[in-house]
């Protein structure tokens, strides 16, 4: 019998794959880890972004288009193009790299946990589905993840929005104290706390202590979409953590193909190199960590005439049940300086309506303070106005102290015909199908759009603030979720309680894409507790 390349294959480096692979090389198992695209350099990407004519703005938060910092390579397009095609009545214009290290490199670094109630939403609330176990269950998975990442966070603070005690419940403390918040974040502190809005300052990965090989964060204010010194975690630091206790990296290797034998066994996988070449790795056990939309399209490529419909898709909903959180943002002039921009790009959120007896009727959400300060629009609108010479430094001035973005992330649903399938129509360079995307939303977000519209009007009132404009055009916030959904029930879900696949035992799916709700929350944390969760399994149960 001839010996498999390796014990285990990823397929993948974003977070989840490199907390994975750091986990079995630590065990001394033998891990390869395969890439879709390159490695790239922390000071090309700065250089790249700082050189760039097209700056951050409030609606292209990740310089989109020909702005971004990050390669568009005929093998990995870039997905700031039109790599995405879009088919349903709502776009879902994600935006996800497909670098080593993945997308945590432009990520704004929230990295909150789940409450209790999220995980039981259809037994709470009649809405969506439940997990196959509580939050108690993932909670020291949580604490785990956190130090992995070198999350930084308030102690004792209520994360519900409501100004309590501590919640969610803690067995271990933050690895770092939080970010003094600035002058801005206290303004509108004082100003909202009248109207019983409570401020919450979000968990990040931004370290505030020298942690590892990280520096102390210095507010450079560009984490969105890059930090330019490393202080913010990505998942590059775990790949490179992985390779020093012997794993493998391959990079610029699409995997485009799994096998399996007729008993459900993954034998092999495939992946193409850009000259077009192919190759193939065996391994033990296999794990899919491709995110929330490359996942399931590789999933559904591969087909056979055992698997007509694609691996693990015995229940028919590999690619399904997409959620997102769509939103909506509101802009404001201030009538004082409040100077934004000062610190990180995002910190300070307000949660009135994170959970409550209301999720029966509208969805959770979670108001957030766009902490950026885009210099270019603002004097791009002015100069349009035929502002110029000396008027136009005083204004620039002027708007940059006082101009405010509110956004609000509305939680989603696990809706069946939300899906992610492989184009049969367009095919990238080296030949494979582009992702093709049908996403909708429902009464229930709506709903949700109409509360959240009416804390908008409040907190105009409250700040004695001037509407600039109000966007309700569904906006996407790249928190890609479901697509290879978790459950009891093969027959409704794609993986185990252990992210293990019904259909097939050796391989796994680690990621937001098994998550069988959204909550309102950036969703990085949960999968990297869950991915954390997925590798003990591997080495104690399994027993890689």
């Amino acid at each position: 019998m001839t010996k498999p390349d390796a014990d285990v294959i990823i397929i993948g480096s974003g977070v989840m794959g490199g907390l994975i692979a750091t986990q079995l090389a630590k065990a001394r198992k033998s891990v390869i880890i395969v890439e879709a695209g390159p490695r790239i350099k922390r000071q090309e990407i700065v250089e790249r972004f700082r050189n760039s004519p097209f700056k951050m703005s409030l609606t292209n938060m990740k310089l989109q288009g020909v702005g971004s910092p990050y390669p568009d390579l005929p093998h990995v397009p870039s997905t700031y193009g039109d790599y995405l095609q879009q088919t349903g009545p709502v776009k879902y214009p994600t935006k996800y790299l497909r670098v080593v290290g993945g997308t945590t490199w432009h990520f704004g670094s929230a990295l909150w946990r789940m409450i209790p109630n999220d995980f039981r939403l259809k037994s709470l609330y009649g809405r969506g589905r439940d997990w196959p176990f509580d939050y108690q269950e993932l909670e020291p998975w949580y604490g785990k993840a956190e130090q992995e990442l070198g999350v930084s966070g308030m102690e004792g603070q209520d994360e519900s929005g409501h100004g309590g005690g501590a919640w969610p419940p803690r067995s271990t403390p933050f690895p770092m104290k939080g970010l003094a918040p600035s002058y801005l974040f206290t303004r509108l502190s004082e100003l909202l706390g009248k109207g019983g809005y409570n401020p919450v300052l979000e968990p990040n990965g931004r370290a505030t202590r020298p942690y590892g090989k990280r520096p102390v964060c210095a507010g450079n204010n560009n984490c969105n979409p890059v930090c330019p010194i490393g202080a913010k975690y990505d998942g590059s630091m775990h790949i490179d953590e992985a390779e020093r206790h012997g794993a493998r990296l391959l990079d610029n290797s699409v995997v485009y193909k799994i096998d399996a034998d007729d008993e459900g066994k993954i034998t092999a996988i495939w992946y193409r190199k850009p000259d077009g070449s192919n190759h193939t790795l065996t391994a033990n056990h296999f794990v899919l960590a491709a995110y929330g939309i490359e996942s399931p399209k590789l999933l559904l490529m591969s087909t056979s005439e055992r698997y007509p419909t694609g691996i693990a898709n015995r229940s028919d909903q590999v690619g399904r049940n997409l959620m997102g959180h769509t939103g909506i943002s509101m802009n404001v002039m201030m009538n004082e300086d409040v100077w934004p921009g000062q610190g990180p790009t995002e910190l300070l959120v307000y949660l009135n309506n994170r959970d409550g007896a209301f999720r029966k009727d509208f969805p959770s959400y979670k108001i957030k303070v766009r902490n950026t300060v885009p210099t270019a629009d603002y004097a791009a609108g002015l100069i349009a106005k035929g502002v110029l010479g000396s008027k136009l430094d005083e204004e620039l001035k002027r708007v940059s102290a006082r101009s405010l973005n509110f956004a609000i992330d509305f939680e989603t649903l696990p809706l069946p015909e939300n899906r992610i399938v492989p184009s049969k129509s367009k095919k990238d360079a080296i030949g494979i199908p582009v992702p093709e995307i049908y996403y909708s939303v429902t009464d229930y977000w709506h709903a949700g759009k109409e509360q959240g519209l009416k804390d908008f009007d409040r907190f105009t009132r409250l700040l004695n603030a001037e509407v600039s404009k109000i966007d309700t055009g569904y906006q996407d916030r790249q928190h890609i979720m479901g697509t290879t959904i978790m459950g009891d029930d093969p027959k409704t879900s794609v993986v185990n309680r252990h992210c293990q696949c019904h259909d097939h035992p050796n391989l796994f799916i680690a990621g937001t894409s098994v998550m069988p709700s959204a909550s309102c929350m950036n969703p990085t944390l949960t999968g990297a507790a869950l991915s954390l969760r997925l590798a003990e399994h591997l080495l104690k149960t399994v027993k890689v």
